[in-house]
């Protein structure tokens, strides 16, 4: 398939660019608004796929979403895949990730699920994965995240 425009956050973009590495690269991207009212199975097959399927859904806090997100976007990887040149990058991505915590409104969010995609997912993750359902000022967004090979 190819995509004709890339329509998501400049933020992704720029992050994906500074992660690429060896054997390495990720990639994000933040689905919606959609309606809060919605189960969550069916607002990823209204979002994502007509095929997700959701395992391991799980209450979180928005200070642990926002820890386990950028635990992973900072993962160092080892000597066969990783980013490279990590150290001199963390600056600019954490900045980049807080910009993006800020148009979720993930800070102040009134509830926020982590999930797993059992079927459906929309990249193929290989050394790390989130997906988070996030709900924030009558907004509901799904924001995932992986890294792959």
């Amino acid at each position: 398939m190819r995509i004709a425009q890339d329509t998501r956050l400049e933020e992704f973009k720029r992050i994906e660019n500074l992660l690429y590495g060896v054997n390495y690269e990720v990639w994000f991207n933040l689905y919606g608004p959609a309606d809060p009212e919605l189960g969550l199975t069916d607002t990823l097959k209204r979002l994502i796929s007509k095929d997700c399927e959701v395992s391991g859904v799980v209450p979180s806090t928005p200070n642990e979403a926002m820890s386990e997100i950028m635990d992973m976007v900072l993962y160092k990887g080892d000597t066969s895949s990783g980013p490279l040149k990590l150290e001199s990058k963390k600056v600019e991505i954490t900045e980049l990730m807080g910009k993006i915590f800020s148009i979720i409104g993930i800070e102040d969010a009134e509830m926020v699920v982590e999930f797993g995609f059992k079927n459906g997912h929309p990249a193929y993750p290989v050394f790390w994965d989130f997906s988070y359902d996030i709900h924030s000022s009558g907004q509901r967004w799904i924001f995932v995240g992986s890294s792959s090979d």
